[in-house]
């Protein structure tokens, strides 16, 4: 769909950059394990988690003429949701991927 492929090109495009791809076995195989780095690679499932998420209950407002919600309002909902689920998971500095939500940064902001 036009709809979900504009999100995640917006939201994981600055992580993924080129690779990215409409289709969708491509885009789960390059999920499963595509990333250079481990970090990289927990980010991109977490991202894709939530956009599949984010886009099946804008698919389901709309189905019950509950509204729609904009790409760059649902853009800036993933990126935040991300960003507190990474906030909340309170790594110490000495865990393998305390670095996470720096790279979230270093990447989207």
């Amino acid at each position: 769909c036009p709809y979900a492929y504009t999100i995640w090109d917006r939201v994981a495009g600055k992580l993924i950059g080129r690779r990215i791809n409409p289709d969708w076995s491509d885009m789960l195989s390059f999920v499963h394990g595509g990333a250079s780095t481990h970090i990289d690679q927990v980010l991109i499932r977490l991202l894709f988690q939530v956009v599949v998420y984010h886009v099946w209950w804008e698919k389901n407002l709309r189905k019950h003429q509950q509204g729609h919600k904009g790409t760059y309002h649902m853009i800036i909902m993933n990126n935040k949701v991300v960003k507190n689920r990474i906030s909340s998971l309170g790594y110490k500095s000495n865990h393998r991927l305390e670095r996470l939500l720096r790279r979230w940064f270093e990447v989207f902001e």
